[in-house]
């Protein structure tokens, strides 16, 4: 993060820093140093903000672990290393001593790391499991287990990482530069439920429920003002001129259904949902409507129909 504000600060060029969120053991508690940071960078005038999700676990492919080398050359390549004992060597001793790029720098820790989908129906019995009881259950080490569920995955494989800590989650969340994202990944058998809880679980267990935005800051941490930073044209508020994309929702009910055990039930609580003024939901329901157009940069750096 440091490295990111140095460039902007030189560049002069905006900066936002996505999934704020200081994971792994080695920055519980941590999330203060981050936001003094920021603020630091505000004060120069650096033109800087960060977005976060609502969850402890992240969610990734099981590949992404790998150290960036290992990597090199694609899919076909990658496999390769895979099978030969030199570079299995190679990438033990950055999973379990070293700590893998590919893994922020940190130590493998096997317990933390649940399989959530795979590409193989072969496989489906890893499916909510962690690497570290697959090992146990085989009797093997945990970097053995990794390497070998990539190769018969063919590198199809996505994971769960239980990395997060919730003081670190609700002090990002306070920072008034804040924005909401999700990152949801749609594939696997049991999926991160952040793709169908996240702007939910803001507008309930955070404000509702915690407190730790209000209704208000809440929704225009989703809205308008991630659509003023991607440059969206006319897009993020209600006013006039603008698209007509707008969600009804009962305040005193929304809320995130999805689970980890079952990720991919809707919200609860959204009632009705307008895009350039057609009913994609009506209570609670979809219509099958896809009023929804891409959106394209313009010749003067904005988004727009």
């Amino acid at each position: 993060y440091a490295e990111m504000v140095e460039i902007a600060r030189r560049s002069g060029c905006a900066l936002h820093l996505t999934h704020a969120t200081m994971n792994f053991g080695v920055n519980r508690g941590r999330a203060g140093e981050l936001l003094e940071l920021v603020d630091r960078a505000l004060a120069d005038g650096i033109d800087l903000t960060l977005d976060s999700y609502p969850y402890l676990p992240g969610s990734t492919t099981l590949a992404a672990l790998l150290p960036s080398w290992a990597t090199e050359g694609g899919p076909g390549a990658t496999l390769a290393r895979l099978a030969d004992p030199a570079d299995r060597e190679r990438i033990r001793c950055a999973m379990e001593e070293q700590g893998s790029d590919g893994c922020h720098g940190v130590v493998a820790d096997w317990t933390t790391i649940q399989i959530s989908g795979v590409r193989s129906e072969r496989l489906a019995g890893a499916v909510g499991r962690t690497v570290a009881e697959l090992a146990a259950e085989q009797g093997r080490g945990g970097t053995e287990t990794f390497l070998d569920l990539l190769r018969q995955d063919e590198l199809g494989t996505s994971v769960l990482q239980h990395v997060g800590h919730e003081e670190n989650v609700r002090a990002v969340m306070r920072h008034p530069t804040h924005t909401v994202g999700s990152d949801g990944l749609l594939v696997g058998a049991r999926p991160h439920p952040r793709a169908w809880g996240t702007f939910a679980r803001y507008l309930g267990h955070y404000s509702r429920e915690l407190g730790v935005l209000t209704l208000e800051e809440a929704v225009a941490r989703m809205t308008g003002r991630p659509a003023a930073r991607l440059g969206l044209d006319r897009r993020g508020r209600i006013a006039p001129g603008f698209h007509a994309d707008l969600v009804l929702l009962d305040p005193g009910r929304v809320r995130d259904a999805a689970t980890f055990e079952q990720p991919r039930l809707p919200a609860e609580g959204i009632e009705y949902v307008y895009v350039n003024g057609t009913a994609v939901v009506r209570q609670g329901r979809t219509t099958g409507a896809r009023p929804g157009r891409a959106l394209r940069r313009t010749d003067r750096g904005t988004l727009a129909r």
